[in-house]
């Protein structure tokens, strides 16, 4: 019965992306809560956030190996007879844009340093609307009908409103795109390459097996990643780690099921694009969690006051991100029909 329920469930996913979609938004912004948190006053910097967020893909990495049944003859083979050598590209696809999307976020805790509204920066990284098509054009000529992309415009234009808030200096503002452009394409850039990797394995014919070799080698991308940077920068992140082990633990749980989330829009839905655009909401639900925050911390006002302080800064402008949001509701309104 349990077994049915669930198969039910992902059947529906599945079937309906755009919801699938969206889980990844709510997650993420859920994690982008402790960020704040974090690099408000217990990371280092940009560095250490990045290498610790790497290292817990270890966690996943693990949990997936269990499940997998893939012989690993099936993704490597060599023939003695011709010497030739038979490689599956797809762990190459899915292992760089692991590897990418884990460097993205050097840049957004980098921007979270520089000026820590978490809600700005995902703003900002809706600019990944625009990226993501045009590199899936560029490497692999995807083209989409063109109420797609009048769609995906409109979608744009409602992070675009939030630069008319007189409360945000435009010279933050331009150096927040400034860092934020490299997080942008090293993120767009993964979710191509990852994308890619769906569609070779889906050929395989391969089903959710296939499925979880691609989600797994994105995670040990990221974990490479980290362990690249953990080996030069010679940080020390475990005496930290050691620290506030349940906090990350709960973090990259939500994280894990965020990537999850993601990563199973791409294998189905119609368009790596319609995801990008749909996970441009993410300051949506950092929005709306931030004022679930304020209202907790003002019945208990004593007990969260330094908390309350940190997530009222998120909630500056709320009336022009509240425009924002109806206008980007309009955009996937759009691509949804």
């Amino acid at each position: 019965m349990i077994h049915l329920l669930e198969v039910s469930i992902l059947a529906f996913l599945d079937s309906h992306w755009l919801i699938l979609s969206f889980l990844a938004p709510m997650f993420w912004a859920l994690v982008n809560m402790i960020d704040v948190y974090f690099v408000d006053g217990v990371y280092a910097d940009e560095l250490e956030g990045t290498i610790i967020m790497g290292i817990f893909q270890a966690i996943p990495c693990l949990f997936l190996m269990f499940f997998l049944k893939i012989e690993f003859s099936q993704l490597f083979n060599f023939n003695s007879a011709n010497g030739q050598l038979f490689f599956e590209p797809m762990i190459l696809w899915a292992l760089l844009g692991g590897l990418l999307f884990n460097l993205s976020f050097y840049f957004y805790y980098k921007a979270l340093f520089h000026h820590n509204d978490v809600g700005l920066v995902q703003i900002l990284w809706g600019l990944s609307i625009v990226a993501v098509p045009f590199l899936a054009f560029v490497l692999f000529r995807e083209k989409l009908p063109v109420y797609s992309y009048l769609g995906m415009a409109i979608t744009l234009l409602g992070g675009v409103v939030l630069s008319f808030h007189k409360g945000i200096k435009k010279g933050t503002l331009k150096r927040y795109l400034f860092i934020m452009i490299s997080a942008i394409v090293f993120f767009s850039l993964s979710m191509v390459l990852e994308n890619k990797a769906y569609n070779v394995i889906d050929a395989r014919g391969w089903g959710n097996q296939g499925f979880l070799l691609v989600f797994l080698c994105f995670n040990l991308g990221a974990l490479l990643s980290s362990i690249i940077l953990l080996l030069v920068s010679r940080k020390n992140p475990w005496p930290l780690i050691k620290k506030y082990y349940k906090v990350f633990i709960l973090g990259e749980g939500i994280t894990f099921l965020g990537n999850l989330s993601s990563q199973r829009a791409l294998s189905v839905a119609p368009s790596v694009s319609y995801v990008a655009t749909i996970e441009a909401f993410v300051p949506v639900f950092v929005l709306i969690f931030s004022l679930l925050i304020v209202v907790i911390a003002k019945i208990f006002n004593t007990k969260f006051s330094v908390i309350k302080k940190i997530y009222q800064d998120q909630l500056q402008g709320v009336s022009l991100k509240i425009v924002a949001i109806i206008i980007m509701a309009i955009g996937i309104y759009i691509i949804s029909n």
